[in-house]
């Protein structure tokens, strides 16, 4: 009974050796392998940059190609828009009148 417990010390001590060698290990790789990895974050922006005016000029064309399509999606909201436009009218004719009076 006591050799079984004594093994599973010993196994237990082993797990944790390992696990420290394998992230030393991986400390270790990940500073060596830094350098490269800024390089690519590099080569990374700049292709971002490089890709920004076809993105911006795509995205215009895609606007005029799909943008008259998509107001017939607004045809169903020009009621709601002329009912906020003439409350605003209303608003704002009675504020008129409402100074008048006031002078």
């Amino acid at each position: 009974m006591v050799e079984l417990l004594i093994l599973g010390a010993l196994a237990f001590a082993a797990i944790v050796v390992f696990g420290v060698l394998a992230s030393v290990f991986g400390m270790v790789m990940w500073l060596i392998f830094l350098p490269f990895r800024i390089i690519g974050w590099l080569f990374s922006a700049v292709a971002f940059l490089l890709a920004i005016p076809f993105v911006a000029v795509f995205g215009v064309i895609a606007l005029l190609v799909f943008g008259g399509a998509m107001l017939m999606f607004l045809v169903p909201f020009f009621p709601i828009v002329l009912l906020v436009l003439g409350a605003v009218w209303l608003v704002r004719r009675n504020q008129r009148a409402a100074e008048a009076v006031a002078r």
